[in-house]
């Protein structure tokens, strides 16, 4: 079977590798569809601060399974949460799930970018494995996974309805937390982004305000927020500036939301005094729990989240590499979905 490995920094290679062997408390699922996430971008720079296995929004079929394992059936769709807490430490009793040490240790064999991936036994134990509804395809069933993931961060930031916020890069995160925020009530979104592409299907997707930000953007936030500040601002990209443009348009009080991975070694110039003066929170989000899958499976089944409008490319696998550069190097590029018949 073909699968991708990183074999040098900026280079992947599509090898063959044997399909792997399961033990009896695992599966092995045929992978339809994955996404590239923006951390796999970052692990193919060699800049990553995450486990080097590319590929975790995956979708796919059930091919075996082993004879210990129940609730899973041969032949059923599913989609797989590539990470498992210990549910026993400080970290998960207080729910902080994805500070554990067991957190990062689990993944999917060989990686989510393969025709075939073995599901180990600590995440089929620990209920990462997910029978998908028949009303959500495979496309739409890989994106739980970073739905989970924007959810994830939005509690820990505790927003409130009818709050303002300011989300800084709408690419296809950026985009699912506009959709959320709209969810949750809150009052005006403005979506900051440097591609136009990405600033008009924001708007479609719920932004009251889209803005360049290189077009006096906190400006014009500012002077529509009575020169206060926004309540809350999500940075949805790793650009250290966006972070800097983040601390300086929330209000005093204001709560900052660090969700976009910044590469390892990213340097932040700040007035520590003007966070203190201010009492602005900083708050980081990395991840998500099996909580978080729950309620962004319901959400999507529901419909009340479209994941779909933010894919812009589909390709098959044996096309990987073409499409790792689409997402690194196309302006026009949303969310990128990998397929495998």
């Amino acid at each position: 079977m073909k699968a991708a490995v990183i074999t040098g920094k900026r280079r992947v290679e599509l090898r063959e590798y044997p399909i792997p062997k399961i033990g009896p408390d695992e599966i092995l699922v045929h992978m339809r569809t994955c996404g590239i996430c923006g951390t796999d971008l970052e692990k193919i720079a060699g800049e990553q601060i995450t486990p080097p296995i590319l590929g975790h929004e995956v979708a796919g079929v059930v091919e075996k399974k082993g004879e210990n394992v129940r609730g899973v059936e041969l032949g059923e769709r599913v989609i797989v949460h590539h990470h498992i807490s210990c549910g026993s430490c400080t970290f998960c009793k207080n729910g902080l799930e994805t500070l554990c040490e067991e957190y990062p240790k689990s993944n999917l064999d060989p990686c989510g970018f393969s025709e075939y991936f073995r599901v180990p036994a600590s995440l089929v134990k620990g209920g990462t494995v997910y029978p998908l509804p028949s009303n959500i395809s495979f496309e739409e069933g890989s994106q739980v996974e970073p739905t989970a993931c924007c959810i994830r961060g939005l509690r820990k930031a505790d927003v409130r309805a009818g709050s303002s916020v300011a989300v800084f890069g709408v690419g296809p995160i950026g985009l699912t937390h506009v959709q959320l925020l709209r969810l949750y009530g809150v009052g005006v979104i403005f979506a900051v982004d440097l591609i136009e592409n990405r600033r008009n299907l924001a708007s479609k997707l719920g932004a009251d305000v889209v803005l360049d930000p290189g077009m006096n953007a906190l400006q014009t936030i500012l002077k529509q927020t009575n020169n206060q500040g926004v309540d809350y601002a999500i940075v949805a990209t790793g650009n250290p500036k966006a972070l800097e443009s983040a601390i300086g348009i929330v209000r005093k009080g204001g709560r900052v939301l660090l969700f976009g991975a910044p590469p390892r070694g990213s340097l932040l110039s700040l007035d520590i005094s003007r966070l203190f003066l201010r009492e602005i929170t900083m708050q980081s989000s990395y991840s998500t729990s099996e909580l978080e899958m729950r309620m962004a499976l319901e959400l999507v089944e529901q419909k009340r989240i479209d994941t779909t409008q933010m894919i812009t490319h589909r390709l098959p696998l044996d096309k990987l590499l073409d499409a790792f550069h689409v997402a690194q190097n196309g302006k026009a590029a949303g969310k990128i979905i990998v397929e495998n018949t």
